[in-house]
C-alpha cells in the first residue's frame, strides 16, 4: 500500500506542473506578476519543517518523483535583476504591502497566511490574494510580484484603498428626519465607501418612504456614486403622504361594521376627518391582529382577516378594506378538572357558566371562561388556599367546531392568618394601628378567606383615612398576603443587603 505522504507529495508535484503550464502562456505574453485573477483555491497545508528535511524526504520517499525543472514557471516569476528562479522550496523572506495609507499594514497582513519564515507556496499565495479582494476597505489588489534574494523570496502586494465616507446628507426630506433615514441605512459615516452599497441604500430609502405612505417619493444619488467621492448625498423628491379616507369590511356576519370599526386604529376620526388619517401600514397590520383576536374570543378560532389597500387615482387617498372569513364558531362539548382534591368535579362545575346544560352545548366565550376561572379561585381562596393556581386549556376535538375545556388545578397549601403588620408610608400622624385593625374582618388564627380580604380593603378605603389611589392622592391601601416561608426569604435578602 502506498504511503499516504507519498500521495500528497505526488499531487503537489502534479499541481505545480499544471501551474507551470499556465504561467508559460502568461510568460509568453510578457506578464511580470502572477496577477489577481487566480481561481484555484487549493493549498498545501503540510510544508516540511526545514530545507534539510525536504531534501531528506525527497531522497528517501520520492526518489522516483524528483522535483522537475519548470522553466515556464521560473520565467514567469524570476527576478528581473539576476534571473534567478523562485522555487517552491525557498523560504519567504518578507511580505511587503504597498499603496495603503488609511488601512494599517498589520490589518492587511492579518488576512493572508503567506508569512516570513514559511516555505513559499503559490497555491497559498493565490488564496491570500483572493482574501484581500474580499476586504471592503480595498478597491483593488495588484500583483503579487516576487523577488529572489539571498534570504529567500520577497512578496510584494500593491493595493488601492477605497475612500472613506466623511458625511451622509439628505436634501429635500421634510416628513422624515435625517436620523430616521440614517437608521434605515446599512452604511455609516467613517466606513469605506462602497458604490454598490450606496445604490442599495438609495433603494432602501425609497422602500422606507413607500412603507410610510409616501408612495410616489423618489430618491436619487447626488454624491457617492463615483469611487472617488467622499461625501454621500441623497436627493429626496418627497410627495404628500397617503391618507385613509374610509375603512370598510367584507364577509362579516357575526359582528357589525360599527362594532369591528371600534377595534381599528388606522381610521379617520373626528379630529382628523378633514385631513384624513395618515396611513401607517404597521398600524393596519396590527388592526388585522386585533380583529382576529376579537373573533377568537367568541370561539371563531379559524377566523381569517385580510386587508386590501385601494389607492385613489392621484395616490393621495386610500380605502382600507378588511376581508373576513369567520369560519365556524366552536361549541363547548364538556368540561373536566385535573388536580382537584378538596372539591369534587360536581361541586366545581356548579360554579361554571360556560358548560353544557340541559342537553345543549354553549358557544365558546372567553369572557365567560375567565369569569369561571375567577369563581373557582374565589372558592379555593375562601378555604385558605389563597395561592391556588387555576388554569384552563381549550382542547380541540376531531369533530369540527367542538372543543373541551380542561381546568388544571394546583390547590397549594391552606393558610391561616398569622401576624398582621401595618405599614404606613410617610408620617403616620395621629393614625393609630388600631384604626386599621378595627376594619379587618379577619383575625390571627382564622382560615384566610380571600373574599374577606377584599372586603377589608374596601372598608379601609371607604373610611378615607388613607389615600384612595386617585391622581394626586398617592397609592391606595391594599392588603398583601405573604406566606411565612416567603417572609423568611425576604428578611434573609434584606439582611444580606445590609451586611454588604
Amino acid at each position: 500500500m502506498d504511503d499516504p505522504h507519498v500521495g500528497k507529495r505526488r499531487r503537489a508535484v502534479m499541481r505545480n506542473c499544471a501551474l507551470g503550464l499556465a504561467l508559460l502562456i502568461a510568460g509568453s505574453l510578457g506578464c511580470q506578476s502572477l496577477g489577481p485573477a487566480w481561481t484555484d483555491t487549493r493549498s498545501n497545508d503540510l510544508p516540511p519543517a526545514s530545507i534539510d528535511d525536504e531534501i531528506r524526504y525527497q531522497d528517501e520517499r520520492l526518489s522516483d518523483l524528483q522535483q522537475p525543472e519548470l522553466p515556464d514557471f521560473e520565467q514567469a516569476i524570476k527576478d528581473q535583476s539576476n534571473g534567478q528562479p523562485v522555487r517552491t522550496s525557498e523560504m519567504v523572506a518578507e511580505v511587503r504591502i504597498t499603496g495603503n495609507s488609511s488601512v494599517p499594514t498589520h490589518q492587511i497582513l492579518r488576512n493572508i497566511r503567506t508569512r516570513p519564515g514559511r516555505y513559499f507556496d503559490p497555491d497559498l499565495l493565490r488564496q491570500d490574494i483572493d482574501q484581500l479582494w474580499k476586504m471592503k476597505e480595498l478597491r483593488r489588489v495588484n500583483g503579487p510580484s516576487l523577488q529572489q534574494t539571498e534570504n529567500g523570496v520577497v512578496v510584494t502586494i500593491d493595493v488601492a484603498e477605497r475612500p472613506y465616507v466623511k458625511e451622509i446628507r439628505f436634501v429635500g426630506n421634510r416628513a422624515l428626519t435625517d436620523w430616521q433615514l440614517k437608521r434605515k441605512l446599512q452604511m455609516k459615516e467613517g466606513e469605506p465607501l462602497d458604490v454598490h452599497q450606496i445604490r442599495m441604500a438609495r433603494q432602501q430609502l425609497e422602500e422606507y418612504y413607500h412603507e410610510e405612505g409616501f408612495r410616489q417619493t423618489q430618491v436619487s444619488i447626488a454624491e457617492g456614486s463615483d469611487s472617488g467621492d467622499q461625501d454621500v448625498v441623497f436627493i429626496v423628491n418627497e410627495d404628500e403622504k397617503e391618507r385613509v379616507l374610509w375603512v370598510e369590511f367584507e364577509g362579516n356576519e357575526f359582528a357589525t361594521d360599527a362594532r369591528l370599526r371600534s377595534f381599528v386604529q388606522a381610521k379617520p376620526t373626528l379630529m382628523n376627518s378633514i385631513k384624513g388619517f395618515a396611513i401607517d401600514r404597521d398600524e393596519i397590520e396590527q388592526d388585522v391582529t386585533r380583529l382576529t383576536a376579537y373573533y377568537r374570543t367568541f370561539g371563531y378560532f379559524n377566523a381569517r382577516v385580510g386587508r386590501e389597500i385601494i389607492e385613489s387615482p392621484d395616490s393621495h387617498w386610500v380605502r382600507v378594506r378588511f376581508v373576513i372569513d369567520e369560519g365556524p364558531r366552536y361549541i363547548v362539548n364538556r368540561v373536566s378538572f385535573i388536580g382537584n382534591q378538596k372539591f369534587n368535579a360536581s361541586q366545581l362545575e356548579q360554579l361554571l357558566q360556560l358548560k353544557p346544560a340541559d342537553g345543549t352545548n354553549p358557544e365558546f366565550n372567553s369572557g365567560e371562561m375567565k369569569t369561571d376561572v375567577g369563581a373557582l379561585r374565589d372558592l379555593y381562596g375562601s378555604e385558605g388556599h389563597v395561592f391556588a393556581d387555576i388554569q384552563v386549556e381549550p382542547r380541540f376535538l376531531d369533530e369540527p367546531g367542538q372543543l373541551d375545556l380542561v381546568y388544571l388545578i394546583d390547590e397549594g397549601k391552606q393558610y391561616r392568618v398569622g401576624k398582621i403588620n401595618i405599614h404606613i408610608d410617610g408620617d403616620p400622624g395621629i393614625t393609630k394601628r388600631d384604626v386599621f385593625l378595627n376594619r379587618m374582618t379577619l383575625q390571627p388564627g382564622d382560615i384566610i378567606d380571600a373574599r374577606k380580604i377584599r372586603n377589608s380593603e374596601r372598608l379601609i378605603r371607604s373610611s378615607q383615612i388613607v389615600a384612595d389611589g386617585s391622581p394626586g392622592s398617592g397609592a391606595a391601601a391594599r392588603i398583601e398576603v405573604k406566606p411565612k416561608e416567603l417572609q423568611n426569604i425576604e428578611r434573609y435578602v434584606e439582611r444580606e443587603s445590609i451586611d454588604r
